[in-house]
């Protein structure tokens, strides 16, 4: 079985990427893990020509075809995202309005994961607000919401030395 971990963080060793990678680790015993930085990919903003509802692939060669085959193969996906302005990066946003090319039938069965670390306290709304996104998106494309943790993390409190986080990351994938 495969996994898709898409880190959206445009540092790749920041907190959100730190707790996806203990994550997956954990999740090296279930599955193959393939792991996606979106900050090194050069994807293009949809253009909504609506090519890809007759041709099944976006008529934009950029990577984002071989992101889509990618993350049709894979049986679970993690997305890890920092938090801006309530709610997730712009690459994860990216990302997601792109996978508009692929079929409804591509998603359903999936486990999702969503990690999220953002300098406001937990009980912020912006933690509420991607929670219910990522809900809705599951609800609607028939997605299964397996796992969600948000983490109040940021340059002075890194989530390096968070051990409960990393250990809440650790076992997030077995509480699904």
């Amino acid at each position: 079985m495969q996994m898709m971990m898409v880190y959206s963080s445009p540092r790749t060793q920041g907190n959100s990427t730190t707790l996806a990678k203990a994550f997956a680790q954990a999740g090296q015993s279930t599955y193959t893990i393939n792991e996606v930085y979106l900050q090194n990919e050069e994807l293009q903003s949809c253009r909504a020509c609506k090519w890809c509802k007759t041709h099944f692939r976006c008529l934009l060669e950029d990577g984002m075809n071989a992101l889509c085959a990618s993350f049709k193969e894979s049986e679970a996906i993690c997305f890890a995202t920092p938090v801006y302005w309530w709610g997730v990066s712009a690459q994860l946003k990216l990302f997601i309005d792109r996978l508009y090319q692929l079929r409804m039938e591509d998603f359903k069965g999936k486990e999702l994961y969503v990690i999220a670390c953002g300098e406001d306290t937990l009980d912020g709304v912006q933690y509420r607000l991607i929670r219910e996104q990522f809900e809705q998106i599951c609800e609607y494309t028939g997605m299964e919401f397996a796992g969600y943790l948000p983490v109040c993390a940021g340059d002075d409190n890194p989530v390096s030395e968070n051990e409960n986080a990393l250990h809440q990351a650790r076992t997030l994938i077995t509480k699904a």
